[in-house]
């Protein structure tokens, strides 16, 4: 009987810690779990201070932020909008026309697809695997390691790092162009 009672504790605190956004009519649901992760308004999660946050989007568009310290795993099909802040651990798996923000010493680990836009900031730490046709602006004091498709564009100010492959596998260097961007094709 005592396993079996654990065994129902255990499920609803997992069912409890688990939060599906969106209004009643949305037919793709977004799902936020883990400890101070919460659904924010529409398909959006909120992510602070949690050390094991979990957001999956599906095919809907979703936002997902994250600071104080948090640790965020973001998936979706579709377009995810990700705030990572205050020396946040973020990742994400996704879709085309994404957009990310990276800033206040946070360290950002983003697969998206074509058309992303990503800012990195202050002393963040971006290592990005972007589609076709994204644009990247590292600044201030960050490391941006960017590995695109094809059609790329990487903005650095003078006191970033800086470092772009081009191609499917990541086989070619970007190009640097007489106005300082890294690309992948012709300036």
């Amino acid at each position: 009987m005592t396993d079996r009672r654990s065994v129902l504790l255990f499920l609803l605190a997992s069912a409890l810690s688990l939060t599906a956004c969106g209004g009643d009519g949305d037919t793709a649901r977004v799902t936020c779990m883990g400890d101070g992760c919460a659904c924010a308004e529409g398909n959006d999660c909120v992510c602070s201070a949690g050390t094991d946050c979990k957001t999956t989007c599906g095919s809907a568009s979703c936002s997902l932020s994250c600071d104080s310290d948090a640790k965020c795993n973001g998936e979706g099909e579709a377009a995810v909008h990700l705030d990572c802040n205050d020396s946040s651990q973020c990742k994400t798996n996704a879709g085309d026309g994404s957009n990310v923000t990276c800033d206040m010493s946070t360290d950002c680990d983003i697969k998206a697809g074509r058309n992303t836009s990503v800012t990195c900031s202050e002393s963040s730490d971006c290592k990005l695997n972007l589609g076709a046709g994204s644009t990247v602006t590292c600044q201030d004091s960050a490391n941006c390691d960017v590995k695109c498709t094809d059609g790329c564009e990487v903005t650095c100010t003078d006191s970033t790092s800086c470092h772009l492959d081009c191609g499917p596998d990541g086989g070619a260097a970007g190009t640097m162009c007489d106005d300082g961007r890294l690309v992948c094709g012709t300036c």
